[in-house]
């Protein structure tokens, strides 16, 4: 199979983020800035500007929201609009889609290592239940800087979701 330069460079982006997540548990701006620029500039020469920038802007106003109530840093909003604007509106779609999936799983194995899996399992449930009335303000105790807050490196799942919606029909 030969794979084009783009993807690889999208491959690499992914996985340049999901070690960086892993190992500093940050996500640093200059390199979602340079995926953000690279994959708006990519598709406004060879098709897709419109749909990669409708995904990035999709993709960072799902991360505000996130964001805002405390499930995810602030690394996480960009990269979700980096990979809008790298992936395009339907890829971007898919690649979210296995992300959340494997960012959940994740989430379940880290809190059952930590001995905390019945904990998150009830607070998720409270959340769940109580965001009508408390709208986008984060819960106390799974705030992402809570200290209670189990965390999982959301690069890592963004990585997999990217690399399924790239190479898997």
């Amino acid at each position: 199979m030969h794979l084009s330069p783009f993807p690889m460079f999208v491959v690499a982006f992914v996985l340049t983020v999901a070690a960086g997540d892993l190992i500093w548990q940050r996500i640093p701006r200059e390199l979602t800035t340079a995926g953000f620029l690279l994959g708006l500039i990519y598709h406004a020469f060879f098709g897709g500007f419109i749909t990669a920038l409708l995904a990035a802007i999709t993709g960072f106003a799902v991360g505000v929201v996130f964001f805002r109530m405390g499930a995810i840093g602030g690394g996480d909003v960009k990269l979700l609009a980096a990979l809008g604007a790298l992936l395009g509106l339907a890829q971007w779609s898919r690649a979210l889609f296995v992300a959340v999936l494997v960012a959940a799983v994740t989430a379940i194995f880290v809190a059952a290592w930590q001995g905390a899996l019945k904990r998150t399992l009830r607070n998720s449930f409270t959340l769940l239940t109580t965001l009508p009335s408390r709208g986008l303000a984060p819960h106390e105790a799974i705030h992402l800087h809570s200290g209670m807050a189990v965390r999982a490196p959301f690069g890592v799942a963004a990585a997999a979701g990217t690399i399924f919606a790239l190479f898997v029909r």
